[in-house]
């Protein structure tokens, strides 16, 4: 097995490890996020370390380990590059990773406050999430929120929310106005 080769499974690993931490109903965007940013190449100096999760959580790993090019949690990792992109946005680092099935991203953002890490997804599971997000996003022009279904025998459950926000002016206003749910806390 080539290098790349195994670089991608463990991408593909990570990233199913990345999702399970998030949620059942995965929340994607139509590229990285935020737009047209550039990408950074390492993670800043001050978050690199060793970082311990503030109390027990089902969403988290206990330990969360920050290199300049990749994230460690548990046995798995998050290498940065084409498949995980890392940019700044209105004072957050967002981690897009590219969605398993298709050519959407789902993404994490996380805040730094001195010795505290604050980590924030869009949660699917959240129903007045949702309610915000197709607020803002949603109009009669354009696709701008869709909801993905799955029929499972006689029922029918929502399987992904597609947010397609127009700009980042409106992106920012999905981190703004409570779109955003806190997941926790890591400590150095």
């Amino acid at each position: 097995m080539t290098f790349i080769m195994l670089r991608k499974k463990i991408l593909l690993i990570a990233f199913s490890a990345l999702l399970i931490l998030s949620g059942c109903i995965e929340v994607t965007f139509p590229e990285a996020m935020p737009m047209n940013r550039c990408d950074k190449n390492h993670f800043p100096k001050s978050w690199q370390g060793d970082w311990t999760f503030s109390e027990q959580s089902d969403d988290l790993e206990e330990n969360l380990s920050i290199h300049p090019q990749y994230v460690s949690f548990g046995t798995d990792q998050i290498v940065l590059g084409e498949e995980n992109i890392l940019r700044k946005f209105a004072g957050y680092y967002i981690l897009s990773s590219k969605a398993n099935s298709s050519e959407r991203w789902n993404i994490i953002l996380a805040k730094r406050d001195k010795d505290v890490i604050h980590v924030y997804h869009f949660d699917g599971n959240d129903e007045d999430k949702a309610k915000i997000w197709e607020a803002l996003l949603k109009d009669d022009t354009r696709n701008g929120f869709e909801t993905i279904r799955k029929s499972e025998g006689v029922t029918d459950r929502i399987r992904e929310y597609k947010l397609n926000p127009e700009n980042n002016r409106v992106f920012r206003e999905l981190i703004k106005l409570g779109g955003l749910t806190h997941m926790g806390d890591y400590l150095r």
